[in-house]
């Protein structure tokens, strides 16, 4: 039978550009809502509430599509996660800063749903939508889509410059993460590393200082060793 399904596909670029989109263009949309239903809400409440809101819209996404293999596809390397297991940790050998039970929670909680958010729709969703691209080139593509997606926390009051150190870290970051992907580690896997990133860099108790260096360590750290990954995948691929 002749197919008469005359619509045009995406190329698989424009499709990840789209995708990435849509998770600002919900994220702001989300954030003007907030602020014009309950004005008195403070940045990192409504922070929390967004990307809880975003985490469960991407796993009923998820589950309801045909990426709901998603859920459970994949499997464990140990000797894999060794590297980023450490890294993640690092801002932790200082100890544990007390901020509070209640203050704990928040970000305990914001930061896994944060987890859910980015892996399943970057190194999931969108990582998938480029599956036709050389291992390599993918994962630099949409590592570079999910640093820019964070631009998005200018609207939640960040600094614009600090910003845009963090969407540079983040590229680093998500090159490592899309290399245990496309290496086969499961999104939870992922999920929970990303959570433990963001807590321990919120929780240990290190100076300033030192922060901002673990943070530009263990990013640039990631990138090498996603990008070692990635050229071993690519040429199994040659």
């Amino acid at each position: 039978m002749e197919n008469t399904n005359l619509a045009p596909r995406l190329s698989p670029v424009w499709h990840a550009i789209l995708l990435a989109a849509a998770t600002t263009i919900a994220t702001v949309g989300l954030a003007a809502l907030l602020s014009a239903v309950a004005p008195q809400l403070d940045s990192l409440t409504a922070r929390l509430i967004t990307v809880v809101v975003l985490a469960l819209a991407v796993v009923v996404i998820v589950a309801t599509s045909k990426n709901r293999d998603l859920l459970w596809s994949g499997s464990v390397s140990v000797p894999l996660l060794i590297v980023p297991t450490v890294i993640v940790l690092a801002p932790f050998a200082g100890g544990l800063k007390d901020l509070g039970a209640q203050m704990t929670v928040l970000l305990v909680v914001g930061y896994c749903a944060t987890g859910v958010f980015e892996e399943f729709w970057f190194r999931g969703v969108t990582l998938r939508s480029l599956r036709t691209w050389t291992p390599l080139r993918a994962a630099l593509f949409s590592s570079a889509l999910f640093g820019l997606a964070h631009l998005s926390n200018v609207v939640f009051g960040a600094n614009l410059w600090v910003t845009v150190a963090q969407v540079v870290g983040a590229a680093c970051y998500g090159v490592g993460f899309a290399a245990l992907r496309l290496r086969g580690t499961p999104i939870w896997v992922l999920i929970v590393l990303h959570a433990i990133t963001d807590i321990a860099l919120q929780l240990g108790d290190v100076s300033s200082a030192w922060r901002w260096g673990i943070m530009i360590g263990g990013d640039t750290a990631l990138l090498i060793f996603g990008l070692v990954l990635l050229r071993r995948l690519d040429r199994k691929a040659d």
